[in-house]
């Protein structure tokens, strides 16, 4: 691919693990500026998608990048080809966890507004935020031949595993220190001697 040198090319990739019950969902950046690799950036959050990880990250990134600039957005995910989509009422209330290679974009053009519009509060701050800009596109490029693309996509996965074990970590925490309260709390056990009499435990013999 031919880049222009006052172009910002911004490489976005996402990832979501549907099968853990706190979901966690992750996105990251590689950004490429005259020729030359200038920044990077990953972010995850809990109970999430990838897709709402990657507007979030695209709305970071346009108020990051100095205004009046032109973007470009790099990714396999067509879900974000409808980042500036005015949302309707109707496709607000819309969900989508779909993600598609650019060699099987088997989905039509209203079909794609549609999911892409289902969230609409970070489509709302990404239209906003596009305006500061000369232009932002969205190209869809293919997975397999695009090296930092693949990057964005490993640092996501790598941002989502460290929220979700962090988050275990903590309710971990948690379990062994109400367990604790709750030990220290009860009264001490009373063994019954021979005689009759209640020796407990933390007494001296």
């Amino acid at each position: 691919m031919t880049q222009d040198t006052s172009t910002y090319y911004v490489w976005i990739g996402g990832s979501c693990d549907y099968g853990h019950k706190e979901r966690a969902g992750g996105a990251a950046v590689v950004i490429e500026h005259n020729g030359n690799i200038i920044s990077r950036d990953a972010i995850s959050d809990l109970h999430t998608t990838e897709f709402r990880m990657m507007l979030t990250l695209m709305v970071k990134v346009m108020q990051e990048i100095p205004e009046g600039s032109d973007i470009l957005f790099l990714t396999n995910a067509a879900y974000i080809q409808n980042f500036d989509k005015t949302p309707t009422a109707k496709s607000a209330n819309r969900t989508s966890s779909e993600s598609k290679d650019a060699s099987s974009l088997a989905i039509s053009a209203e079909s794609r507004g549609r999911k892409a519009r289902a969230n609409s509060d970070l489509i709302i701050q990404c239209i906003e935020e596009k305006k500061r800009h000369n232009s932002v596109g969205v190209k869809i490029v293919q997975y397999h031949k695009s090296p930092l693309l693949i990057e964005t996509h490993d640092r996501a996965t790598e941002a989502m595993a460290k929220t979700r074990k962090e988050f275990h970590q903590k309710n971990n925490r948690l379990s062994v220190s109400s367990e604790i309260v709750a030990s220290v709390s009860m009264p001490p056990c009373a063994q019954e001697g021979e005689d009759g009499t209640e020796n407990s435990s933390h007494l001296s013999r």
